[in-house]
């Protein structure tokens, strides 16, 4: 099985844990441990269930979990303060022992790795650079390489990136609403660019896959080229499950404008004011 598949495993067994030794479970305890265990289920379902192996040699399926590893499962996590809560798994002891350790912790994290703007260049340098034709088609080649490189990159560059946008209870966000917003623009008008690349400005397919349906023999595969009408649907996939995830996201930040400023109005005349400020 895929290491992400058994961290989905494992993960989704501490979060029921957690969740049957915490005595009090109200609403939004039951709320926050139902979205842990839906991203544990589409974490799995991406990388070692049937659809997963089914993905090797379909590039749309492939790029569908491409997507699910690396916004739907970080958001999900992170929604549902699955880290945090993971602390009920500890004995009373040393979980209060750990908890007093946290929060009085003395180290600071360096500036350039609390920056929202480091976090938007990871998650897009993952995404385009896992997409090159050539490092793309290594992975396919070697699977371990897929396994323990390019998913786990994934993972980890998404949570990196939401840790600055989907709010974890009651951790708050620190990241300044412009810089939210700038990410969620960035990385969706690269995510447009890459669609519009694979499907748009080339007339030829890219990427070789695996399939183990084109020979006779069990546990045996073979490459074979994706068609360029395979490749256009991926590109199509990656554009539209973007807003999936972009349009939500937005919709926030213009919440939390709203709620800092009174009205959207009212922080648009303020941020002209400051620019005719600056100007005069």
């Amino acid at each position: 099985m895929a290491p992400l598949g058994i961290l989905a495993l494992l993960g989704g067994a501490a979060t029921l844990l957690a969740l049957i030794r915490r005595p009090k479970r109200n609403r939004r305890v039951q709320a926050q441990a139902a979205v842990s265990m839906a991203a544990w289920f589409l974490l799995w379902f991406a990388t070692a269930s049937p659809f997963a192996q089914r993905s090797m040699g379909n590039l749309p399926d492939h790029m569908i979990g491409h997507v699910l590893v690396m916004f739907a499962v970080p958001m999900a996590l992170i929604a549902g303060s699955t880290l945090r809560s993971w602390a009920w798994c500890l004995p009373v002891g040393f979980r209060r022992t750990v908890q007093r350790a946290y929060y009085r912790r003395r180290w600071r994290t360096p500036g350039w790795l609390a920056s929202p703007l480091t976090a938007a260049l990871v998650l897009n340098v993952v995404m385009v650079g896992a997409h090159l034709p050539r490092f793309f088609d290594a992975s396919m080649a070697h699977r371990s390489l897929m396994d323990w490189v390019m998913e786990p990159a994934f993972l980890f560059s998404g949570l990196f990136f939401f840790h600055f946008l989907v709010p974890a209870w009651p951790r708050p966000l620190r990241a300044r609403l412009r810089w939210q917003f700038g990410m969620v623009v960035v990385t969706m008008l690269e995510m447009l660019i890459m669609a519009m690349a694979m499907s748009i400005f080339t007339k030829s397919a890219w990427y070789v896959m695996e399939s183990s349906a084109m020979t006779s023999m069990p546990g045996m595969s073979m490459a074979t080229t994706a068609s360029f009408s395979q490749q256009q649907l991926a590109a199509a996939i990656l554009w539209i499950c973007g807003d999936f995830w972009a349009v939500p996201c937005l919709i926030l930040i213009v919440r939390r404008v709203v709620q800092r400023e009174g009205s959207l109005l009212a922080a648009l005349d303020r941020q002209s004011s400051r620019l005719s400020a600056g100007g005069a």
